[in-house]
């Protein structure tokens, strides 16, 4: 346990922090952080993946390729259905959007 001036001086620190910037201070006392762009773009070229992988299957007659390329499509959709959710409920929070794109 801290002692009282010490609590005192970590509660002005954090009134001062509020005042000067209230979206830094919301993330830190437990808002979201935005995840860095490279997580959307490994989202993006996963989806180029699996389509591709699927494609070619279908073509080729590879029923492996057939196979994963579905079964990385299924796990991409439900990705982009976690990730959906989880944008909409940061902003319903009031917190900034996990990506600015969608």
């Amino acid at each position: 346990m801290l002692p009282d001036r010490e609590r005192h001086a970590l509660r002005e620190i954090e009134a001062e922090l509020r005042a000067s910037d209230p979206a830094f201070a919301a993330t830190l006392s437990g808002g979201k952080l935005r995840p860095p762009r490279q997580w959307s773009l490994l989202l993006v070229l996963s989806d180029v993946t699996a389509v591709v992988m699927l494609l070619v299957g279908l073509f080729a007659r590879d029923a492996a390729l057939v196979l994963w390329g579905t079964v990385s499509a299924g796990a991409l959709v439900a990705w982009h259905i976690a990730r959906a959710e989880s944008i909409r409920e940061s902003t319903e929070d009031g917190s900034t959007p996990a990506t600015g794109s969608h």
